[in-house]
């Protein structure tokens, strides 16, 4: 089966680059481009972490939901963050968000990310009913 590009726009986040689509759908799963912590009209979560963890989380679910997913069927998160100091407190947002028993992740620490944020995460998730894994 052929890579599917189910929405370049998606309802619910700031609009992509137009190098980059928010997700892809290949064979039943959804590989999430990278959301940092923009709001639907393009302005970004300032403060403590959780409220770009969590506006970064409801970016990802409204990308995952218009490919037939959701957040409560993510398999893989991959986070990139500039500095370590943040962790714990990355940590504490993050656990709220994903299901139980929490997915496989990956954390790495960058010199810097789009416009300036401090974190950036992306995803994988399956389609239940269509994933071939």
């Amino acid at each position: 089966m052929a890579s599917e590009r189910i929405a370049n726009k998606v309802e619910g986040i700031a609009p992509p680059l137009p190098v980059f689509s928010p997700a892809i759908l290949s064979n039943g799963v959804v590989y999430c481009s990278g959301q940092i912590g923009a709001r639907p009209d393009g302005t970004m979560v300032e403060g403590p972490i959780e409220g770009r963890v969590n506006q970064i989380m409801d970016n990802l679910d409204a990308v995952l939901k218009a490919h037939g997913s959701g957040l409560e069927h993510t398999v893989k998160f991959t986070i990139f963050i500039t500095s370590y100091s943040i962790f714990a407190d990355l940590n504490a947002a993050y656990l709220k968000r994903v299901p139980s028993p929490a997915p496989a992740r990956s954390c790495i620490g960058v010199a810097s990310l789009p416009r300036g944020t401090d974190i950036e995460i992306e995803c994988v998730a399956i389609v239940p009913g269509r994933a071939k894994l």
